[in-house]
């Protein structure tokens, strides 16, 4: 259970719209340090297609920002990839 500062930042999902099973997703999660745990999370461009599959209107307005984030770190990976 999370518990703390900082924690309202983490969505716990018992449930993924338009995503492989949890056993095929975990395959390719982005691993996280949370103080001294480490924690698998979502690649943005998998949460992002998990909130368009959804469908939800809480989920339609994420779904610019996630964009928007996705391409801002892909900017940023491209440029580091030149240098």
């Amino acid at each position: 259970m999370l518990a703390g500062a900082g924690a309202e930042l983490f969505d716990i999902v018992l449930r993924m719209d338009g995503l492989g099973t949890f056993a095929d997703e975990i395959k390719n999660c982005v691993e996280i340090s949370l103080g001294r745990q480490k924690l698998k999370v979502l690649s943005l461009e998998r949460i992002l297609a998990s909130k368009i599959a959804a469908n939800r209107a809480k989920d339609k307005l994420t779904i610019p920002v996630l964009r928007d984030a996705l391409a801002a770190t892909q900017t940023v990976k491209r440029r580091a990839k030149k240098k």
